[in-house]
């Protein structure tokens, strides 16, 4: 995490958790909610065994903290069957869109790999690669069969090609979408200096907060409400 604010939240958090004796729970994000025209921080808190990163949990915070902008004082540590943070109906929690992308992206992502690293392999080679074909030609002899030297290293490389290449794509993607981190800490940052400066509440800016948390946290449910704009 970009610790230029959100860390302070979350020990502010910390702290006070331990003092309830819920060790077990650990706080998400901290959040923006609104109420009444008025910015506050806010702290989702999850069970410890709980994973928040998987679409089919629907988890919903169980705990949940409101903090004063002004002074970072805890406003309020709420359990969320006792108070709520939910106004209204649960705004359901749209994955497909971010499913369409990802699986887009990733079959791109691993054509284009994989057609790079074939073309390597078929038409690249070392230096003493270049001297031996060239000295002695570039096919040999499988079983009484002449094949392409190239083309056989190909088809038994094939297997482990694939699996690479999905191993790096999976750590491509997850690099990328934890660096949407970094802009959402660019954004809480503005919207709160905005708001102490000139008591004006960013809307569209939050929004995009709520998006990012919304992709980040798969397995969370109720993320719009707890903004509340």
């Amino acid at each position: 995490m970009n610790s230029l604010n959100l860390d302070k939240y979350l020990n502010i958090v910390n702290e006070e958790k331990k003092k309830k004796g819920l060790n077990d729970y650990a706080p998400l994000y901290p959040m923006l909610r609104v109420i009444d025209d008025k910015l506050y921080v806010a702290v989702l808190l999850t069970h410890s065994k709980d994973n928040v990163w998987n679409k089919d949990e629907q988890i919903k915070g169980e705990y949940w903290v409101l903090i004063d902008i002004e002074n970072n004082q805890i406003i309020e540590f709420n359990k969320t069957s006792d108070k709520d943070f939910v106004k209204g109906n649960l705004i359901p929690k749209n994955t497909l869109e971010k499913e369409k992308e990802l699986s887009k992206y990733t079959i791109n992502k691993t054509l284009q790999y994989k057609n790079y690293l074939i073309e390597d392999i078929e038409k690249e080679k070392l230096p003493l690669q270049k001297k031996l074909s060239t000295m002695l030609g570039d096919n040999i002899l499988v079983d009484g069969e002449e094949v392409n030297i190239n083309e056989y290293l190909l088809a038994n490389l094939e297997e482990d090609i694939n699996e690479k290449i999905e191993e790096l794509v999976n750590v491509l993607i997850n690099s990328k979408y934890g660096s949407l981190t970094f802009y959402y800490d660019m954004l809480i940052t503005e919207i709160i200096k905005e708001y102490l400066s000139s008591k004006v509440i960013n809307r569209n800016k939050i929004k995009l907060c709520v998006l990012i948390m919304n992709y980040y946290y798969d397995g969370v449910i109720g993320i719009d409400n707890f903004f509340n704009i």
